[in-house]
């Protein structure tokens, strides 16, 4: 998409913009408007300009592997289940090109580092699930997003952000919690509950765990009550990190719906159909 020269000349002066947050919007856009118009801007200005040194940065980011090229890699490398950090991460990307896998593995592991020396190995889970509850609810004050439906928000969705903003929802949180939970070998998977999303820890008396409510300890009845159903053997699946990812780019896509951002609710009914096909 060709830019006219009074929306170049605006584009330019946002990329040479001192607000930091200002430039990387302006990025962000510059990578949705495509290759073209990044070449325009690339033309337009010196190479020492402020605005080339953006420029040639998205362009970059142009040049890598789309989304669904990640996903799909992913998808052909997996043995028994996808990757999942690796899966948001390449969601999160398809919204924020200039994310480096590496940063978001470096985020992860400092959380699991900062709590290990409060997991012993040979406390009752319970005492090891309320010592990760502590950290991540009391002490980084992670929440869950009151009334999320009725403010549609895609950060609330996108790894990056929740660990940013430390606010997300069910998924989100439980995503982030299982990937902490994970680095220090314990034993909790994802159950794919409808109309929520919780997890379990496997242990000789499981017990679930719900991220969006702080982390708080629940029975296989309490979690039947939350969504006013008989507990049975169907409504409480445990959730592969493939389901997870389907979920993830579910909630992605009614959001964009609701938002009136048909482009990238196209692009996330993508991200379905390919994972989906699995």
């Amino acid at each position: 998409m060709a830019l006219e020269p009074k929306d170049l000349d605006i584009v330019i002066g946002l990329l040479e913009d001192p607000d930091p947050d200002i430039v990387s919007r302006m990025c962000r856009k510059l990578y949705e408007l495509g290759t073209e118009t990044v070449e325009q801007v690339l033309s337009a200005v010196p190479g020492d300009h402020p605005a080339h040194r953006e420029a040639s940065r998205v362009l970059r980011w142009l040049m890598a592997p789309r989304p669904e090229a990640a996903l799909q890699s992913l998808l052909d490398d997996a043995v028994e289940d996808i990757d999942l950090e690796a899966g948001l991460f390449a969601v999160a990307k398809s919204a924020y090109p200039d994310l480096e896998q590496h940063d978001l593995t470096q985020r992860l592991d400092r959380l699991a580092a900062d709590i290990t020396p409060n997991i012993n190995p040979s406390d009752h889970p319970i005492r090891t699930v309320r010592s990760l509850n502590a950290f991540l609810f009391d002490d980084l004050t992670f929440r869950g997003k009151q009334d999320y439906d009725k403010e549609p928000d895609p950060d609330l969705s996108y790894i990056n952000r929740v660990l940013e903003r430390r606010t997300g929802i069910p998924i989100s949180l439980s995503s982030i919690y299982l990937l902490v939970a994970w680095r220090l070998d314990l034993p909790i998977v994802g159950i794919d509950m409808p109309m929520h999303f919780i997890l379990r820890y496997d242990s000789n008396h499981p017990f679930y765990i719900d991220p969006f409510h702080q982390g708080r300890i629940l029975t296989a009845n309490e979690c039947g009550e939350m969504v006013g159903k008989p507990v049975d053997g169907q409504m409480l699946p445990v959730a592969s990190s493939l389901r997870i990812l389907i979920r993830t780019t579910g909630n992605l896509f009614m959001t964009y719906t609701a938002l009136g951002d048909e482009p990238r609710a196209e692009s996330m009914k993508s991200y379905i159909d390919l994972l989906q096909g699995a």
